[in-house]
């Protein structure tokens, strides 16, 4: 392997996707990253997007360019005590983020994990424009693919699942 490729499959934001079953609607589970010992276990895609994009949330990478609105949160105050408020809340942020997220196995560890059905190495390089772009490798069938959006991504590993169902793929 080149330094290049090294470097860049060394890097935090790759997820291992393993899909252990699929019955044509649903891709259930597991999900493996440096940042836990343990795998997340999904029973969908969206729930294992959702579980990612929490994963990049807490690493601060890939940086999100934009924020969740919600009408939930209280009304800003103003003047400067919101604003040693904000100061205080970041941070916290910052000094909790940074003791959760710790590397616990080796990125070895995490890419030969695999799937009974699929096994999928993404790497989600950017969040723009509310969604993701970067790249998926599907393990089993050795071809990579890349993706401008979320949906996209779905639609691409949604579209090798339904091929190997077919039984197009041994």
């Amino acid at each position: 392997m080149r330094k290049d490729e090294e470097r860049i499959y060394n890097s935090p934001n790759i997820v291992n996707l393993c899909i252990d079953s699929y019955d044509m609607e649903k891709q259930c589970g597991r999900l493996y990253h440096q940042y836990r010992e343990n795998p997340l276990p999904f029973s969908s895609l969206f729930e294992a997007f959702k579980r990612m994009d929490e994963l990049y949330d807490d690493l601060r990478y890939p940086e999100s360019t934009t924020q969740t609105r919600s009408f939930l949160e209280k009304p800003r105050e103003s003047g400067s005590r919101r604003l040693r408020e904000e100061q205080e809340w970041l941070a916290e942020l910052q000094r909790r983020g940074r003791r959760q997220v710790r590397q616990k196995v080796s990125f070895d560890s995490v890419t030969g994990q695999r799937g009974r059905d699929a096994t999928f190495i993404v790497r989600v390089q950017y969040r723009q424009h509310s969604s993701w772009q970067g790249e998926v490798t599907w393990i089993d069938g050795k071809e990579k693919g890349w993706f401008g959006s979320v949906l996209e991504l779905m639609e691409w590993v949604e579209g090798i699942m339904v091929y190997r169902s077919r039984k197009l793929y041994p």
